[in-house]
């Protein structure tokens, strides 16, 4: 009885094709438009928490965590191998990750920096209680995570050339 319910159950998860997957060989993708959908969302989204009141606001911080949700899927299957990975990396590899993450550790500071001043100065402008205070903040927090994971991805996409067909089956 036991024995044939994992045999089941091995056999249903092995028809969703995951485990194949997830034996082979990450292929990695240059995702040009993914973090830029991603930022496009959290833009906005973060521009109507700053901007708006409670109803409204609900919709920024959802605009945002969408962003978010999308720019956490960028690394997965982005061009940048990750830290500590199982596949070959060489120079090129070491290199393009890290011009890309400098790339995004600059943007991240310089978003950050002006964060901190448009929530101050906003803060002090708006006489913010101290729930609309936090709900912001939570909305700058998402919006420096979006910035970490879609600015890499997108900066290694788009200083990448795509490879022809014939180059890639070699």
């Amino acid at each position: 009885m036991t024995r044939g319910l994992i045999t089941t159950l091995d056999d249903l998860s092995r028809r969703t094709g995951i485990p194949a997957f997830a034996e082979g060989k990450p292929r990695r993708r240059l995702l040009r438009w993914t973090p830029v959908v991603a930022l496009a969302l959290a833009i906005p989204g973060l521009a109507i928490d700053f901007l708006s009141t409670a109803p409204l606001a609900f919709f920024g911080h959802a605009l945002l965590i969408c962003g978010f949700v999308i720019a956490i899927f960028c690394p997965i299957f982005g061009p940048i191998k990750p830290w500590g990975t199982a596949e070959s990396v060489d120079e090129w590899d070491r290199d393009l990750r890290r011009r890309a993450f400098l790339v995004a550790f600059a943007s991240m500071a310089f978003a950050g920096l002006a964060l901190f001043c448009t929530f101050t100065a906003a803060a002090a402008l708006g006489n913010w209680p101290a729930s609309a205070t936090s709900f912001r903040a939570m909305g700058c927090t998402f919006f420096l995570m979006t910035l970490y994971s879609a600015v890499p991805t997108l900066y290694a996409s788009w200083a990448t050339r795509p490879l022809d067909p014939a180059e890639e089956e070699a």
